[in-house]
């Protein structure tokens, strides 16, 4: 792992700047935890047993220790726009420790932000942060396989399919079927 790698703590883009996680960013990611369109597709969040409040908890306290973690494995970065100073949502970048030399990239918008351009932006910087600052070979995104608008950010990312697993994404709900899962690659 570089030494740039353990030295960074924010990114930029031209409309965003991404930025380490604080407490004060807690009302963000409970309206992520909050809001059914946003967590549909998460597996992480929105599970069986768990509450929007219990689920930014536990993800604002992983995001917020892992910048303190050395040598560092992961980054949850908080998106933030660059003229208004609003947090619009969570992009993050982590080693893959069963494939060497991977990093694996991802981001969350609220709803009102899609749509915009920003989750290629932020994907973009996220990417280019593992090949160029972590030393990555290869980087991949996964998401459910039914939901097209990340999967068509991954390919404007220049990133392609390779492969589909059946029923590998966690049933949120009793009696939900389990979703399929796409794994999007980009080698450098």
């Amino acid at each position: 792992m570089s030494k740039a790698y353990e030295e960074f703590d924010h990114l930029e883009t031209e409309r965003l700047t991404l930025r380490p996680f604080t407490e004060a960013d807690y009302p963000l990611i409970l309206r992520i935890s909050s809001d059914p369109q946003t967590t549909e597709y998460l597996y992480y969040w929105g599970r069986i047993g768990t509450t929007p409040e219990s689920d930014a908890r536990r993800f604002l306290d992983y995001a917020v220790k892992n910048w303190k973690k050395s040598p560092i494995r992961a980054r949850e970065f908080c998106l933030v726009l660059k003229d208004t100073g609003e947090a619009i949502g969570d992009g993050s970048v982590e080693w893959v420790e069963s494939e060497p030399g991977t990093a694996e990239i991802g981001w969350i918008l609220l709803p009102e932000y899609r749509g915009k351009g920003f989750a290629t932006e932020a994907g973009r910087e996220l990417m280019r942060a593992a090949f160029e600052i972590m030393g990555a070979d290869t980087v991949i995104a996964h998401c459910d396989s039914r939901n097209r608008p990340s999967r068509n950010v991954m390919e404007r990312l220049g990133m392609t399919l390779r492969g589909i697993e059946p029923e590998a994404r966690p049933a949120k709900r009793l009696g939900e079927k389990n979703g399929d899962e796409c794994t999007y690659v980009l080698t450098k």
